[in-house]
């Protein structure tokens, strides 16, 4: 995995982008049809698809995230680079959330776009 390394912190490989989208089923398809994604799970609030080595989570509007793009990122120990972004003074937008497979953790960056982290192998409730 390629990573960068700050104060001791890893961030991996961008792992997912997020967008919202009022009709989710609908946007997964347009990303099968005219894209060429791959489908891997859809239902009326999220989809999974595959395009070009990057997972795009479609979600239903709501939430911290807000509207546009999220781009998340992969880390091996998310409550290390929760105290990270804490010791920096940097807002954290959603805390701690289960997603399949493991747990993610919003956050701005200095121009208020939102970031996200991810770690697999984990729930929130380990990290309590």
């Amino acid at each position: 995995m390629a990573e960068a390394t700050v104060r001791g912190v890893e961030v991996g490989l961008l792992d997912l982008l997020l967008v919202r989208a009022d009709d989710v089923e609908g946007t997964a398809a347009f990303y099968r049809d005219v894209l060429g994604a791959v489908v891997h799970s859809v239902s009326p609030h999220w989809a999974q698809v595959r395009l070009a080595n990057v997972d795009i989570g479609i979600h239903a509007p709501g939430g911290a995230d807000g509207a546009g793009w999220v781009p998340g990122f992969r880390v091996h120990d998310i409550a290390a680079f929760r105290s990270h972004l804490e010791a920096l003074g940097v807002e954290i937008t959603q805390d701690y959330h289960d997603v399949p497979g493991g747990v993610k953790l919003g956050f701005r960056d200095a121009a208020g776009n939102v970031l996200a982290v991810y770690q697999y192998g984990v729930t929130v409730r380990d990290l309590r």
